[in-house]
């Protein structure tokens, strides 16, 4: 098998989403790192005007061959650019002022709970009983960690600003990836990728003039300042959106969103070796529980046995 045969199967579907989540989880470390350094929508614009001049090379060509139907579907490449890119990381950087890193990534992965809502009950995708029920095991994982394994702790548990925050986020991501699913096959990746960077950016603007007062400000470019935008730039932003924006076209969103609760556990790990926060026990076994949860939803149907009157069914009943 060739490497254009394999890019469209289901194995690289998984093996893209998997990509994709290892270079984004560091953006919830820098967002915390960088959270006393550089204001919100100034970082959130100096990350796409980088993201952007990395990727001209490779996407102009494609956006100028495609250029009738970027420009014809504005109104959605704007939706996808203001909830996967001028909105949401603007707001991640925000709550990074306010919570932990870890905190940040617990929260995000209500997504795919809300992106599996919004594809049966808007876009009337049929969703199986096993995608509910591994969706329960995981958040239960993510409880687990949230609480530090005391469940108590839900009857007092209180919200900080920037927690609410990440929560307005997964409400976003939720719509970015029901929406990227169906405008994927409309343009290729690379002119879909070029035009919401372009679109992203333009719309980040409002934001950073709202937060300069008008004024052009740039923060000193520190050592640290530099790798961040550069992890941030290529890996959390390219990489991250190329893989990301594959496997959605080929296992579908509420798949492809499983694989969010990878994050508390991927974040810890970022966390513990660049900002010191400790990982314990129970992060451990709680990332357990969030790994047997995406293989039972992805799975755990194909296991029981069919009925012989089930054994054949229409093309047009089969569902992904």
């Amino acid at each position: 098998m060739n490497w254009n045969q394999f890019r469209t199967t289901q194995t690289a579907g998984y093996v893209f989403i998997i990509l994709g989540i290892f270079n984004w989880s560091g953006n919830f470390v820098v967002a915390r790192g960088m959270a006393d350094v550089v204001e919100p929508a100034t970082l959130n614009l100096l990350r796409w005007v980088g993201a952007s001049l990395v990727f001209l090379p490779f996407g102009f060509r494609a956006l100028w061959r495609e250029r009738v139907q970027v420009l014809r579907m504005w109104k959605e490449l704007s939706f996808l650019a203001l909830t996967g890119i001028s909105l949401y990381d603007t707001v991640v950087f925000m709550a990074g002022e306010t919570t932990e890193a870890l905190n940040m990534s617990l929260i995000a992965t209500l997504s795919p709970l809300f992106t599996a809502l919004v594809a049966q009950f808007l876009f009337k995708e049929k969703l199986g009983q096993t995608m509910y029920y591994g969706i329960v095991i995981s958040t239960f994982g993510v409880v687990l960690l949230v609480t530090d394994g005391d469940l108590s702790r839900l009857l007092t548990l209180q919200f900080a600003r920037g927690d609410l925050l990440i929560l307005s986020t997964a409400l976003m991501s939720a719509a970015y990836n029901t929406m990227v699913n169906k405008v994927a096959g409309k343009i290729s990746q690379t002119a879909l990728f070029m035009a919401m960077c372009l679109y992203g950016t333009f719309y980040i603007l409002p934001f950073y003039f709202w937060e300069t007062g008008g004024r052009l400000l740039m923060p000193a470019f520190t050592s640290d300042v530099v790798i961040s935008l550069v992890y941030l730039a290529v890996f959390a932003s390219v990489l991250c959106f190329l893989f990301w924006n594959a496997a959605v076209q080929i296992i579908g969103a509420p798949k492809a969103m499983l694989f969010y609760y990878t994050l508390p556990p991927i974040s810890a790990l970022g966390a513990w070796l660049v900002l010191d926060e400790p990982v314990n026990r129970n992060q451990v076994m709680s990332g357990a529980i969030i790994l047997a949860g995406i293989l039972f939803a992805l799975y755990g149907g194909k296991f029981k046995r069919k009925r012989p009157e089930e054994q054949y069914v229409q093309p047009s009943e089969i569902t992904h």
